[in-house]
C-alpha cells in the first residue's frame, strides 16, 4: 500500500559528512529542551515543530478512494504548508534530517508525511548527500536523546498503515452514519463513532441498570463481645465467612437468629485467635490509563491530565535549563527500562524487582516514570500546583514499584460454631490488620484504605483459644445498593478492560461525548443526557454490528495486528478490515 511512497533510496545510505542536523518534532514546547541537549553533543542543530499532523482527510468529502483498496486522500491542514515550507527551507546539502515525532501511531504518520514532502523537495532541487532517519525518543533527557541518535532507524510502515486504517475506519463510519443522525434528530452537530458510541453504550446501559434496579431491604447482625476491656463488634457469618443476610420477607429466619443470639447474651463462649504475617505487593508504575484513573480521583479530567503530562514530558525550565521531567506519557506498558531501574536505585538506595501482571498489548514504550532525581521541594517552585500533583502521582507510583512489600500482622478471631442455619454453620468473625513494616506505603500511604481490615482495634493477645463474654447484639437494617454510575476513572478502566480505544483516545472520546451533549459530568460522576440515551438507542438498534462494544474491541485488536505485521501483510489486513466495515455499512443502509 505504501511501498512506492517510502522505498529505500540512496539518500538514506549516504555517509554523513557534517554535524549539521535538522531535528523535527511535533510540539514547539519541547524544542528548547531538545536544542540545549543537541548543542551539548556539538551538533549544529535546528529544531523545528510540525505542530501536530500536517495532513488529514478532507473536510468536505469522504476522502477515501473505495474502489482503489480504500486509498486515503490526505490534504494539507490549514497553515501547515507554511510550516513545511519553513522545514524545507532549512534543508541544505550534507545535512542529516532526524524525524523525531512522538513514538506512537500518530507520530509515525506525521513522520511519514513529512518524509515524503522532504523527499519530493530534494528531488526537485537536486540536493545531494542528505540522510533522513527516524528517531524514537521515549524521554527528553540527555540520555534519551543520545539513545535515540545512536539507534536511528526507518519509519515503521506497518505502524503508519495501522494509523491510516484507524483514520479511514473512523471516516467511513462517521461520514456515512452522522448524516443519518442529523436527519433523524433534525440536529446538526451530532456524530457517531465506533469508540465514542461504544463508550456511550456502556454509560447508557449502566443508567438503564440503575433505573430498572429494585433494591431489597435486608438485615445483618453485629454481636458485641468484650475483649481486654474493649467492646468489639463481630460479624455473624456462615462457614464461608460470608455475612448472614436476612431479607424482609424471611420472618422465620429472622426470628430463629434472634432467638439463638439471645441465648448467648451474658455468656462466655469459646473463640480461636490466629495470627499470620502477610504482605501487600506494591502497585506497578503508571501507564496512560492508570495515570488518567488516578488523576481523576484528584478531580482532573482525562484531557487536563494529558495536557499536563505532555508539558512535563516536553520540558520545564528549571533555573537555566529546560528539562523533560517524565518519560513518554502515551503508553500501554508497565515495563521500566534499565536506566529507569538505575534511577530508582539511585533514589531508594536499595530496590526490589517485582513481577507485575498486565494485559498490555504493546511494550513499545516503557511505563510513565520520572527522568531525574530532582528534589521535590525545589521542583515545587517551578511547577504549578496542578502540574506538581500530576508529577507527584508519577513519582510516587514509580518509586513504590521498586520498594519492598508492606508487611502486616493479620489477626482473625472466630467463635466455635454457634448454631445451624440451613446447611451452614453460623459463627462470630472478626479480622484486623496491623502494619509492622511500611515498605512501599511510604510513597502510597492511602493505599491501605482499600483494605477494610485496617483501622480497627488490634487485640493484643497471642494465638490460641480464649473465652470472651458476649454483651449484646444488634440487628441492622440495610438496603441493597444501587449500581454505581461510572466516574471518569472507572469509565477509563472499563474502556481498557473491554478493549475500546487505546490510551491516546480515552480523553478525546470523553471530550467528544461531552461536546455532543451525550453525557454530563457532575462531581466526577458521569450521567447520560436524554439526547445521549436516544442517540445511543437509535445507533445500536440500526448499526449495532458496527458500533457495539464487541465489534469496537475486535476492530482495535485488528489495528494492533496491522501494526505488528510486516508491511505486505499489514496492507492486506488494512483492506480486509475496511472492506468488512464498508460491507456492514452498505447492508445497514438498506435496512
Amino acid at each position: 500500500m505504501l511501498k512506492n511512497n517510502l522505498k529505500e533510496s540512496n539518500l538514506d545510505k549516504n555517509k554523513d559528512n557534517s554535524n549539521s542536523i535538522l531535528f523535527i518534532v511535533e510540539s514547539p514546547t519541547k524544542s528548547k529542551t531538545i536544542l540545549s541537549i543537541l548543542k551539548s553533543f556539538n551538533y549544529k542543530a535546528n529544531v523545528v515543530a510540525t505542530f501536530g499532523h500536517i495532513k488529514d482527510l478532507p473536510v468536505n468529502n469522504l476522502g477515501v478512494k473505495i474502489e482503489e483498496n480504500f486509498k486515503p486522500i490526505f490534504l494539507f491542514l490549514p497553515y501547515k504548508k507554511k510550516i513545511i515550507q519553513n522545514i524545507l527551507g532549512k534543508i541544505k546539502e550534507g545535512i542529516k534530517v532526524i524525524l523525531a515525532t512522538d513514538p506512537d501511531r500518530e507520530g509515525e504518520a506525521i513522520a511519514f508525511h513529512v518524509y515524503n514532502e522532504i523527499k519530493k523537495y530534494i528531488k526537485s532541487k537536486n540536493i545531494k548527500n542528505i540522510q533522513i532517519k527516524r528517531a524514537f525518543i521515549n524521554e527528553i533527557t540527555y540520555n534519551g536523546i543520545k539513545r535515540g541518535l545512536e539507534n536511528l532507524g526507518d519509519i515503521n510502515l506497518s505502524m503508519v498503515i495501522s494509523q491510516f486504517a484507524r483514520r479511514v475506519s473512523d471516516r467511513l463510519i462517521g461520514y456515512k452514519i452522522s448524516p443519518v443522525l442529523w436527519g433523524t434528530f433534525r440536529l446538526k452537530g451530532l456524530s457517531a463513532g465506533r469508540v465514542q458510541t461504544a463508550t456511550l453504550k456502556l454509560i447508557v446501559d449502566k443508567e438503564k441498570e440503575i433505573i430498572n434496579f429494585k433494591p431489597r431491604k435486608y438485615y445483618i447482625f453485629k454481636v458485641v463481645v468484650e475483649i481486654e476491656n474493649k467492646k468489639i463488634e463481630f460479624d455473624l457469618v456462615n462457614s464461608k465467612k460470608e455475612l448472614i443476610r436476612v431479607f424482609e420477607d424471611e420472618k422465620e429466619k429472622l426470628s430463629l437468629i434472634k432467638n439463638e443470639l439471645n441465648k448467648i447474651i451474658s455468656k462466655e463462649i469459646e473463640f480461636d485467635i490466629s495470627i499470620e504475617s502477610k504482605e501487600i505487593k506494591p502497585l506497578p508504575p503508571l501507564k496512560t490509563s492508570t495515570l488518567q484513573q488516578e488523576a481523576a480521583k484528584l478531580g482532573f479530567s482525562a484531557s487536563k491530565t494529558m495536557l499536563i503530562a505532555q508539558k512535563l514530558f516536553e520540558g520545564i525550565k528549571i533555573k537555566d535549563k529546560h528539562i523533560g521531567l517524565i518519560t513518554y506519557h502515551r503508553t500501554d506498558s508497565i515495563r521500566v527500562s534499565k536506566e529507569g531501574m538505575e534511577l530508582a536505585k539511585k533514589i531508594l538506595g536499595d530496590i526490589k524487582i517485582h513481577r507485575f501482571s498486565d494485559k498490555s498489548m504493546f511494550d513499545a514504550h516503557e511505563a510513565i516514570r520520572i527522568t531525574y532525581d530532582i528534589d521535590l521541594n525545589l521542583l515545587r517552585n517551578y511547577l504549578s500546583p496542578d502540574e506538581f500533583k500530576i508529577y507527584l502521582l508519577i513519582y510516587n507510583r514509580f518509586l513504590a514499584a521498586f520498594d519492598y512489600e508492606a508487611k502486616y500482622y493479620y489477626q482473625m478471631i472466630r467463635s466455635k460454631d454457634l448454631f445451624n442455619l440451613g446447611n451452614s454453620k453460623v459463627n462470630l468473625f472478626y479480622e484486623v490488620g496491623r502494619i509492622y513494616f511500611e515498605g512501599f506505603l511510604r510513597f502510597l500511604p492511602n493505599y491501605i484504605k482499600n483494605f477494610s481490615i485496617f483501622g480497627k482495634d488490634y487485640i493484643n493477645l497471642k494465638e490460641g483459644k480464649y473465652y470472651f463474654k458476649v454483651i449484646d447484639f444488634k440487628v441492622i437494617n440495610k438496603e441493597e445498593n444501587y449500581p454505581s454510575r461510572y466516574t471518569v476513572s472507572s469509565i477509563i478502566k472499563k474502556m481498557e478492560e473491554t478493549g475500546i480505544g487505546r490510551p491516546s483516545t480515552y480523553a478525546s472520546t470523553i471530550n467528544t461525548l461531552l461536546k455532543r451533549n451525550y453525557i454530563q459530568i457532575k462531581k466526577n460522576i458521569i450521567y447520560p443526557t436524554e439526547l445521549g440515551i436516544k442517540v445511543c438507542d437509535f445507533l445500536i438498534n440500526k448499526y449495532g454490528n458496527l458500533l457495539d462494544v464487541d465489534f469496537t474491541s475486535l476492530l482495535e485488536s485488528k489495528l494492533d495486528n496491522i501494526e505488528k505485521a510486516d508491511q505486505d501483510i499489514a496492507s492486506k489486513f488494512y483492506i480486509q478490515l475496511l472492506e468488512d466495515i464498508y460491507q456492514k455499512l452498505s447492508k445497514n443502509s438498506k435496512t
